[in-house]
């Protein structure tokens, strides 16, 4: 009967470490797009994704990639990047702060590839939360390091773009 009650007592611990390491792990996925302020023409549509671990005071530490298609040519950027979200409190809070920051692979075109600089600082909102999910919109800058380039006979003299970003996001 002790045995029993033991045996017990050990497979209910281990279940509740199990979802308790679960409880920490995020994941999530945005859709959004981004303003070129630097007069380059250079405007995206982005699509992102990350994981990591969550906490009461983080919402998100962990790492992210990004699809970063270009408008109004055929140029892609594919950013990833570490990620920290925090909204300064245990307790669920409106507003939160997003910082990324990492390395972005400029696809120009067929033959050519930069590898550069990526950051984007930004503020959030959340919009809905639930037992297991929570939505929000976030605006923040990117830093996106590409440089200039020749393409279709065409010279880009960039240095940097500089962008204005809206997302919409869920995490669970």
């Amino acid at each position: 009967m002790l045995l029993a009650l033991i045996c017990c007592m050990v497979s209910y611990a281990q279940e509740q470490s199990e979802a308790t390491a679960w409880n920490h792990f995020v994941w999530g996925a945005e859709a959004g797009g981004a303003i070129d302020m630097t007069s380059n023409d250079m405007s995206t549509i982005n699509l992102d994704a990350f994981f990591g671990y969550k906490n009461s005071w983080i919402n998100a530490l962990g790492i992210g990639a990004s699809v970063n298609m270009m408008v109004s040519n055929s140029v892609r950027s594919f950013p990833v990047y570490a990620m920290f979200r925090t909204g300064f409190k245990k307790t669920p809070t409106l507003l939160f702060m997003d910082l990324r920051g990492g390395c972005v692979f400029n696809n120009i075109n067929n033959n050519t590839q930069q590898t550069r600089l990526y950051l984007s600082p930004g503020v959030g909102i959340n919009l809905a939360r639930g037992r297991s999910f929570t939505s929000y919109i976030t605006v923040s800058y990117v830093y996106n390091g590409l440089s200039s380039f020749a393409k279709d006979g065409e010279r880009y003299d960039i240095n940097g773009l500089s962008m204005a970003c809206v997302r919409i996001g869920i995490s669970f």
